[in-house]
Order: C-alpha cells, then structure tokens, then sequence
C-alpha cells in the first residue's frame, strides 16, 4: 500500500481526522500564537517599570503619537493598494500579453528585497534631502510622506496576490452570458464580479494593513536617512530605539506593543464587518455610461495607469540602488553563497511547514465560519502579521529561552520566528480562496466514493492551487528579506542574506550592497519564474 492509499484510508476515520486537526490548532497556538505574543505577558513580570511609563505624561505623548502615525500611515497605505491594486490584478488574470510571466515575477521582486535595501533605494529614488544625494531632482517630501512611498512598495504586492487568487477562481462565464445578453463589460464586472471580491478584498486589507502596521527596519534607515531627529516616528521605530537586546523586554516595548496588537485586532475585526456586509448596486444600470468606460480610450487609459503605477511606485524605486552597478564593489562571494544557502534553507523550511499545517486552519476557518472557535482562530491568524517584527523577534527569543532553558539552536529559533511571520501569509489566501468554492463539489465525489483526503487533493487543491502558489511566494520572499525579527531573535549568530547586505548598507558600503542584492533578486526571479512556467501561472483566461 503506497502512502497516498494510506492517507486515504486514515482520511476516512472521523477520529483520526479530528485528532490531526487538534494536533493543527495545537501547533498554531503553541508554536506561532503564544511565542508571538509573550512579550506582553511581561506587563505583569514589570509591571512597576510600565506603570511608570504609563504614568509619564511626556513618554505616553510620544507613545499615542507614534501609534497614531502607525495606524494612518497603515490605512493611507492601504486604501492607495486597493484602488490600484485592483485593476492590476485584472490585468494579471483576465488579459495575455507578451512578458506576463516576467511582470507577474517581477511583482513579487519587492518583497525578497532586505527591507533596509528598500528604504536606501527609495530614498534614492524620490530625492532624500538628507543622505544620499541626487543631483538634480530638487525633491524634498515630509517624513510622511516618504513613508508612504516606501510602505506601497512593502504592501502593493499582498493586494495584488490577494485580489489575483480570487479573480482566478471567478469563472468569466458569467460576465460572457451578460454580455450577450447585451450588458456592456463594465455593467457585466460590476454587478457580477465585484460582488465576489469580497473575500480577496478582505485577506488583501488584512495583509497590507498588518504589513504596513509591522515594518521596521526600512522605516527605521528611511528616517536615519532623512535626518529626522528621533525614531518614535512610529510605533515599530519607538520599539526598536527601545530594544536593549535580544531577551530583554524595555516597558516601553511592552506597552506599545500591547497598545498596537490590541488596537489592530479591533480595527481588523471592524473592516472585515464592514468588507463582508458591504454592497455592490446590481439594480442600477447606466448603459450609456458602462459601453463608455467599456470600449475606446476609457479601457485602455485604465490598464495604461494601473501600469505605470506599478513601475512608478513599485519597481523602479525598488531597483534604484542598482544604479550604483555603475561603479560596482568588490562582493565577498564566499560570505553571499554562504548567507544566501542559510536563508534560503529558513525560508523553505518555513513554507513547507506553513502549507502542511496552515492548509487545514484555512479550510476550517472558511468551511465553519459561523462557529465560534473559527471567529476566535480567524482573529488570531492576524497576531503574528500584527506585531511589529522586533518586537516580534525579542518575544520570541523570550519565549524559547524560558521553554527550552536555551537548549534550542539559534537556527532553529529563527525558523520558528519565520514560521510565525510567514504562516499567516499561507492561511489568509487560503482561505479566501477555499470561501469562493462551493463545497457541494467535495461533497459529491465524497457521495461518489472519494475518501475525504482525496476528495481535497483531487477537486479542492486544483481550484485553489493559484491562492496556494501566490501564498506559497509571498511567505518565501517576507522570509527571504526579513531582517529585524532575525536579528532580535538570534543576534549574530545566524547570519543570513539580509543581514549581510544591511551590514554593508550601514557600513556605507552601497555599491557592494546593491550588486549582493542584485544577485539575490536575479536568483530569485529565476526560481520564481520557473514555479510560474511550471504551474502554467494566468495564462488560461483571456480579456
């Protein structure tokens, strides 16, 4: 009997399904949950050292303050991806063109970039008035807005992969039986396809929201750069100015981090209620109007917009720092192959731990959603994405030197870390992705004789298997580019890509940066390209 039989049969027993599913939840809640957030359980072991912050007028201004720049910048961020992010996923999906592949990878370049890379090339890009200097462009932004700037580029991709993995799954039948019925394309999308986005539309908010609320370390080098006199610009930089080490806990990153999670739990469990309940006017139709926006100029000045945006705002102030390639330094190229070996290593393990233990909470979550343990999983997917990844990596270190008395080895501690960062990404598409199939599918080939298992792998896993890729790349690049909750987590004693391209970074070291970093990338949109080829990735569906 081979081991597919085998897990076929097991499927088939309730008592081993639901001992597997205990076995999920278990390692969810004890392995990415509470390590997470156990930096806030040390509100009791210092509660006189945080009550005195919480008492200090001076110290709680900054503090509200930094929040509330963490929470602006976050929604300014996200509503910008949204109403861009959606016509690109539109293109991505519904429209073939010569180059697809190497756009559709070139979107996800951003997120494998170190986020302190990203921070100098941005700066680069638009004209920091401190730090490197541009000749010529005359640019000089408020601290906020370059923020700005910088978090698109951190975020634009999660609402792209979010949006993409649901359009995947709407079959453009129906806007094609509205059509020939006489709806232009634009009455047909609005009132049949928009309604469905729902789903994307919320893992997409959830995803960049929480990406944006978390940053750190290419904040941290943006505003250093830009000579802005103290880091409690945000809530992430407060953390990090505070960090005394990897196992100390400073009241004050106790308390903003638990102000942070707590608020942006609220704020989450808000827009998801307010995402799913709103509406789409299906009653209403402007045929004049919709055969205007559908044909001629109209159409194609979208998809032109949506476009230059995309290179405007995302890739090409991504890939500025490679204009230092002009005068290229010397790499140590022993120290790259080595680091990138390590990160590489981390950044699989993570996935494949995501996909084999997140799979079946993404299911669950999407088939029981009006139980309440699903509400209460549902909102504690959303911690680790949550918690600004210093803070994330001192609790952690936290957690797994109490558990383990320091027995664990520093590269298992930080794929643990990744694990926690990155299982989220996998869980979120998912199960927006599972909530748009109709379960009757899996029940009939169950009627029919499938066993459970098979009925996943053979009818499920086929329809969302996009959702699973865009999860997949998304948990492997925040993995490949993570910096600060490595380095909160294991100090320097694992030395992985990003933190050898940040070291030249802080060093001063930019040519040799950006040719370690265009190295990377290129080993990236190789590997990226090729899952794509191979998965025949959006290439199905014409416009």
């Amino acid at each position: 009997m081979s081991l597919l039989d085998r897990i076929n049969r097991i499927s088939d027993n309730s008592g081993a399904r639901k001992a597997w599913f205990g076995l999920v939840v278990a390692i969810f809640i004890f392995i990415i949950v509470i390590p997470s957030v156990y930096v806030i359980t040390q509100i009791f072991a210092d509660w006189d050292g945080v009550s005195a912050v919480f008492n200090d007028s001076g110290k709680m201004s900054v503090i509200w303050r930094a929040v509330a720049v963490s929470f602006g910048l976050a929604f300014v961020v996200t509503i910008f991806d949204i109403i861009t992010g959606l016509p690109m996923a539109w293109i991505m999906v519904r429209k073939n063109f010569k180059g697809k592949n190497v756009l559709d990878t070139l979107l996800d370049m951003p997120l494998a970039f170190p986020t302190a890379v990203l921070g100098l090339s941005v700066l680069m890009f638009w004209g920091a008035p401190e730090g490197v200097d541009i000749p010529g462009l005359g640019l000089h932004l408020s601290p906020f807005m370059m923020l700005i700037l910088l978090h698109i580029i951190f975020t634009y991709p999660y609402m792209v992969r979010s949006l993409s993995g649901i359009l995947e799954q709407i079959e453009p039948n129906y806007e094609t039986a509205a059509m020939t019925l006489g709806a232009s394309r634009w009455t047909a999308v609005r009132t049949i396809t928009l309604p469905l986005f729902r789903a994307g539309l919320v893992t997409g908010f959830i995803l960049c929201f929480a990406r944006s609320l978390s940053e750190t370390g290419g904040t941290q080098i943006a505003l250093k750069m830009l000579g802005v006199n103290s880091f409690y610009f945000t809530g992430p930089t407060y953390i990090a100015e505070h960090k005394t080490s990897a196992v100390i806990a400073t009241p004050e990153m106790i308390l903003i981090s638990t102000i942070l999670i707590i608020f942006a739990l609220l704020l989450l469990v808000v827009a998801r209620s307010i995402i799913t309940r709103m509406g789409v006017s299906t009653e209403k139709v402007w045929p004049e109007l919709g055969r205007r926006l559908s044909h001629g100029a109209a159409p194609v000045a979208k998809d032109s917009l949506a476009v230059l945006i995309l290179f405007l705002f995302v890739l090409i102030p991504s890939f500025y720092i490679f204009t230092y390639l002009t005068d290229p330094g010397s790499v140590d190229t022993g120290k790259l192959i080595s680091t990138t070996a390590t990160s590489f290593f981390i950044a699989g393990t993570a996935v494949a731990f995501d996909i084999v233990f997140g799979v079946p909470v993404a299911i669950y979550i999407a088939r029981h959603r009006g139980d309440r343990l699903v509400h209460i999983l549902d909102n504690l997917v959303n911690v680790p994405l949550i918690v600004p990844t210093t803070a994330l990596g001192v609790s952690l270190a936290l957690f797994w030197s109490a558990a383990t008395a320091d027995a664990l080895p520093a590269l298992v501690l930080v794929i643990l870390g990744h694990i926690s960062f990155t299982y989220p990404l996998i869980v979120r598409n998912i199960t927006g992705a599972v909530e748009e199939v109709d379960p009757s599918y899996e029940e009939t080939a169950m009627t029919l004789g499938a066993k459970p298992f098979q009925a996943f792998y053979k009818i499920l896993l086929p329809v969302i298997k996009t959702s699973v890729i865009a999860g997949a790349i998304l948990a492997f690049t925040r993995s490949l580019g993570e910096t600060g909750a490595t380095q909160a987590i294991a100090g320097s004693n694992v030395d992985t890509v990003p933190i050898y391209i940040v070291g030249l970074v802080k060093n001063g070291q930019y040519p040799e940066a950006a040719m370690a970093s265009i190295i990377l990338i290129a080993i990236c949109f190789v590997m990226m390209l090729i899952v794509r080829r191979l998965t025949h990735r959006g290439g199905s569906r014409n416009a």
